[in-house]
């Protein structure tokens, strides 16, 4: 928790499940609680998920889920992200430079 507490910017990378973030990155946001109040450094908070539809809105949830976190935290914002549709199998994300490419370009960005 301290890290994040720390950090200038926060992403996030997450599998979709039923059109959310996974159990695991859920579970996290939950034990943030002791934040809530504390003093924090990040501002800016970025969501990567991947999932097997690549439909535009596929990881609308997941952005409302994460959404709903930052809306406890007044100074950050959520900054951006994309989904890396397609994905059905495990082990493919090499298949798929686009979102290697995207993934890059974005770190660079931040």
């Amino acid at each position: 928790i301290k890290k994040v507490q720390e950090a200038d910017v926060v992403v996030f990378a997450s599998p979709i499940y039923y059109y959310d973030i996974c159990g695991q990155l859920k579970t996290f946001l939950d034990r943030t609680n002791p934040l809530y109040g504390q003093p924090y450094r990040f501002r800016d908070i970025y969501l990567i998920t991947v999932s097997a539809d690549d439909a535009p809105d596929t990881a609308k949830r997941a952005v409302s889920t994460l959404d709903g976190w930052i809306c406890c935290f007044d100074k950050a914002r959520y900054a951006g992200g994309f989904n890396a549709g397609g994905m059905s199998e495990a082990n493919v994300a090499g298949t798929h430079p686009e979102w290697m490419q995207k993934a890059y370009e974005l770190g660079k960005s931040i």
